[in-house]
């Protein structure tokens, strides 16, 4: 498999083809209903409102936005030489993630706030200077903007954004003054609708609601779906780890990019809080994942069929997963 996604363009292409059959082809034989958002969301509600009673579109749909997203990943991290230029193993690992159970193989709001996310992420990357220019702060920013209205938890993403200030050591007022203007303005346009509309009050009195989450504490958990869970975890771990370990080894430029990718973890944690069950929503991590994981299980090792033995477990994981949830 490693070899595979080294060096056969074409064996690449059909094994991510095999995995969308395998983990997709159930969501159009039994529908997968979108998830009501549990908090306020405008942007999200509209899509719902279009698509809740069409299921197998939405499936469609979600699984067009799964393979985009993945491909521009791949792509944003090949212009960036973050990996090879000619493997797909962050699109396929994109793919898994995002197909990790039943639940996400329709829109959801996380779908939503992923792909947002990878544009916010493709304006902040480095590429070799370490300075972030007012245009691509803004756009970073808006993208933000934009993922809280599709799914309010996501303004965790706030918290990974401060620490990108730190990393390209943006320290003057112009550069929080530009971040602010790009945060607001998707707000700004929802309010000034709402208040043309007579809504604002209602749409004020939900976010101040829903942002604040209502206690701490694991609900809802069974043992087939922590295990599978665990083990993602397990894999995920490793793999920040080890690139953050050799982060002294990397250019300037290879150390920013590094850190970026692996920030958004830091929402997924926050988003947390906010969800009924109190869980990480795996999708949160998609990105993440596919550029710590294609970089863990290329890694030159002594005995390399370890790295082939940890491509087929993670494989296996998702499976079970798949299996246990009856998705």
């Amino acid at each position: 498999m490693i070899k595979l996604f080294l060096h056969n363009s074409i064996g690449q292409i059909l094994v991510v083809a095999a995995a969308v059959v395998v983990l997709w082809f159930r969501a159009f034989v039994v529908p997968v209903a979108m998830p009501v958002e549990y908090c306020y969301s405008p942007l999200y509600d509209l899509l719902y409102g279009w698509l809740s009673s069409m299921p197998r579109l939405a499936s469609g749909i979600a699984l067009v936005s799964v393979v985009a997203g993945g491909a521009y990943l791949n792509r944003m991290l090949t212009d960036h030489k973050i990996t090879k230029s000619h493997s797909l193993m962050p699109l396929f690992l994109y793919v898994l993630v995002m197909s990790w159970d039943a639940s996400m193989l329709t829109v959801t709001p996380m779908l939503l706030v992923s792909l947002l996310l990878l544009g916010a992420c493709s304006n902040l990357l480095s590429d070799g200077t370490t300075q972030l220019s007012f245009e691509r702060n803004f756009n970073a920013s808006f993208f933000i903007g934009l993922m809280v209205l599709c799914h309010l938890p996501a303004i965790g993403y706030v918290l990974p954004f401060v620490f990108v200030f730190v990393t390209y050591k943006m320290y003057r007022w112009r550069h929080f003054i530009v971040a602010i203007l790009g945060l607001v303005a998707p707000l700004i346009v929802l309010l000034t609708y709402n208040f043309l509309t007579d809504k604002i009050e209602y749409c004020l009195i939900l976010m101040r609601h829903d942002l604040l989450p209502e206690g701490i504490g694991w609900v809802g958990t069974t043992l087939g779906s922590v295990i599978p869970t665990v083990v993602y975890v397990l894999f995920l771990l490793a793999a920040v780890v080890k690139q953050i370990g050799s982060l002294g080894d990397r250019t300037v430029g290879q150390r920013i990019n590094t850190s970026i990718l692996c920030l958004p973890l830091l929402a997924s944690v926050v988003m947390s809080i906010y969800a009924p069950d109190r869980n990480v929503d795996i999708g949160s991590t998609a990105m993440t994942f596919a550029f710590v994981g294609s970089r863990f299980f290329v890694a030159e090792r002594k005995r390399q069929w370890i790295s082939e033995a940890l491509v087929w477990i993670f494989i296996a994981t998702i499976l079970v997963n798949k299996c246990l949830k009856g998705s």
